[in-house]
């Protein structure tokens, strides 16, 4: 067994200010990859394992994309491996592709006490407005480790997904995936990506995110199926 990636100081914090505030179960899917190039699948399973088996409220699945990579993409809308899918009372999905690390794990597990209590940290008439939008929205967060305005960047997109089924909310740890982030021309991050047509650069409040989603679900809106 390899050694613990969480010490014992962190275990406590984890269990004393996250896992104690736990209420409903909250399902960690982790799709793992084969691929002899994933740097960190390993430790991600760990560290997904380690954070799951404290607390009963938590359940671990694991999956491989290549034994099942049309499912897998079509029911988590993934594109890729490693991710995690957070699934708690939340409406939409929520992914993280990656390791999360650094700055970005308080966050990560903040969120899974969010989707476990169904708890958002959004004004009321911004919440009214995201569970109002009926068209298909992706967003995607590209962010690294050290960068310190991701985390709040990433938090606000994954509470626009908990409140509506229609919004799909994905972080990108950006150097484990370079040619993503190319596709997506990552210079500096937090960038945010809406539906592949509408990005910037920098940390925004909810308001300007709403705004850009209605911007361009508007710019798309003869794309309904």
């Amino acid at each position: 067994m390899s050694n613990p990636i969480l010490s014992e100081e962190d275990r406590k914090i984890v269990m004393e200010e996250y896992w104690s505030r736990l209420s409903n179960e909250v399902k960690l899917i982790y799709i793992n990859s084969r691929d002899s190039d994933c740097q960190y699948c390993d430790l991600i399973k760990q560290l997904y394992t380690e954070l799951s088996q404290m607390t009963d409220k938590i359940t671990l699945e694991e999956y491989y994309l290549e034994d099942n990579p049309e499912e897998l993409r079509r029911k988590y809308r993934i594109l890729t491996a490693p991710v995690v899918v957070i699934q708690g009372v939340n409406k939409g999905l929520i992914k993280f592709y990656g390791i999360p690390s650094g700055m970005e794990f308080p966050g990560f597990i903040e969120t899974i006490v969010k989707v476990s209590r169904g708890e958002v940290d959004l004004p009321n008439d911004i919440i009214q407005e995201v569970k109002n939008i009926d068209k298909y929205v992706n967003i995607k967060v590209f962010i690294t480790p050290t960068c310190p305005y991701c985390p709040k960047m990433v938090s606000t997109s994954f509470m626009f997904a908990m409140l509506n089924e229609n919004i799909d909310a994905e972080a990108w740890e950006s150097i484990e995936f370079p040619e993503v982030s190319q596709q997506y021309s990552v210079a500096a991050v937090p960038k945010t990506v809406i539906n592949d047509s509408v990005s910037w650069e920098g940390l925004v409040p909810p308001e300007y995110l709403l705004h850009n989603i209605q911007h361009a679900i508007g710019h798309h809106s003869h794309d309904e199926d």
